[in-house]
C-alpha cells in the first residue's frame, strides 16, 4: 500500500483551463467529502470561498463540475453539493484499488492539493498519468507496510486539519471533562459549526488510520 501527497503551485496550473476557471472564480475550494461515487463520476460536499464581486452561479459555465445544490452559506464560504466529472476524477474512478482521500482542493495560496491512497501498483498508474496530463510540482510518496518517513506524521493532515485540531486541543475540547463544545470553538475561529465539525471529523479519522497502520 502506498499514499502519496501531489501538490501543484497555482502557476503550474495555467495550462488546465477548467482549473483556471475555478481560480477566477473563487479563492478557495475545498472537497470535504465524496457522498457517491459512480461512472459517471463524483458527487462531492463542497466548501467554496467566492472572489469579490463573484457569483456561485457562474459555476454554471463550467464543463467539468456542476453544483447539485446549496446547502448552507456563511463568513467562511458556501456549502454545496457537486458533481465532479474532471478526467482526474474519472481516471481515480477507472483505477481500481485507488482512493483520493478528502479534505482537497484549489486555495489561493497554496495551489491545488491531492492525496490518494491505494495499492502500489495502481497508484504507480495513476500518477504515471499524472504526470502526463498535469505534472505535479512535488510528489511526497509513503509506504504504509513499515517504511515510513522520519517525517510521515506530516503528510496526514492537511494545514487546515493541523489548525483546527490544535486549536480544539489547546481549548480544552479533548480533555476529560470536554470544557468547551463545537460551537463555541467555531464561533472563536469565525466558521461555521458544520465546517469546524467536520474538518475536526476528518482530523480525527485520518489519526485513527495512521495510528492503526503503524500498529
Amino acid at each position: 500500500m502506498r499514499k502519496v501527497h501531489l501538490r501543484w503551485k497555482l502557476s503550474s496550473l495555467s495550462g488546465a483551463k477548467e482549473l483556471n476557471k475555478i481560480i477566477e472564480i473563487c479563492d478557495r475550494l475545498e472537497v470535504l467529502g465524496h457522498l457517491s461515487v459512480n461512472d459517471g463520476g463524483v458527487v462531492q460536499l463542497v466548501e467554496i470561498e467566492l472572489k469579490e464581486g463573484k457569483s456561485i452561479d457562474q459555476f454554471s459555465n463550467l464543463e467539468f463540475f456542476e453544483i447539485i445544490e446549496q446547502l448552507e452559506e456563511n463568513e467562511d464560504g458556501i456549502l454545496v453539493t457537486m458533481l465532479c466529472t474532471h478526467p482526474l476524477a474519472r481516471s481515480a474512478i477507472e483505477l481500481s484499488n485507488i482512493h483520493i482521500q478528502p479534505p482537497y482542493g484549489i486555495d489561493r495560496e497554496r495551489g491545488m492539493e491531492l492525496r490518494i491512497i491505494g495499492l502500489s501498483s495502481s497508484i504507480r498508474r495513476f500518477v504515471a498519468l499524472i504526470r502526463i496530463a498535469l505534472p505535479p510540482d512535488s510528489i511526497s510518496i509513503l509506504s504504509i507496510n513499515g517504511e515510513e518517513q522520519a517525517n510521515s506524521w506530516k503528510g496526514v493532515l492537511t494545514n487546515r486539519q493541523r489548525e483546527v485540531l490544535t486549536h480544539a486541543i489547546k481549548r480544552g475540547f479533548y480533555n476529560l471533562t470536554r470544557d468547551i463544545t463545537l460551537k463555541e470553538l467555531a464561533k472563536e475561529m469565525g466558521m461555521a459549526r458544520s465546517t469546524y465539525g467536520e474538518h475536526i471529523r476528518r482530523s480525527e479519522s485520518e489519526i485513527m488510520k495512521n495510528i492503526l497502520d503503524k500498529l
